[in-house]
């Protein structure tokens, strides 16, 4: 593999953070409106149940495509305590 390929190659995983970056926020900004919901209807901004769901089906898919279900499961919860801070 030459320098050339290698540059392809990073040019490829920042275009990826740079999609990722843009859902997170994307992801932020719907959750920011389902906390205002809740609190207009008098609803618990916390959801246990929702949470453990959302942990289960990404560590679920994470399993499938052979990625660290421990590290998905990391990055989820931060997510969610992120979420949750806004």
């Amino acid at each position: 593999m030459n320098n050339n390929n290698i540059k392809k190659l990073r040019k490829k995983v920042d275009i990826i953070d740079y999609e990722l970056v843009l859902l997170l926020a994307k992801r932020f900004k719907t959750t920011k409106k389902i906390i205002l919901l809740k609190e207009k209807n008098g609803l618990p901004a916390k959801d246990k149940n929702r949470e453990e769901n959302i942990l289960k089906k990404v560590g679920k898919l994470a399993e499938k495509l052979k990625i660290s279900t421990e590290f998905i499961g990391d990055i989820f919860k931060n997510i969610l305590k992120e979420s949750k801070g806004r």
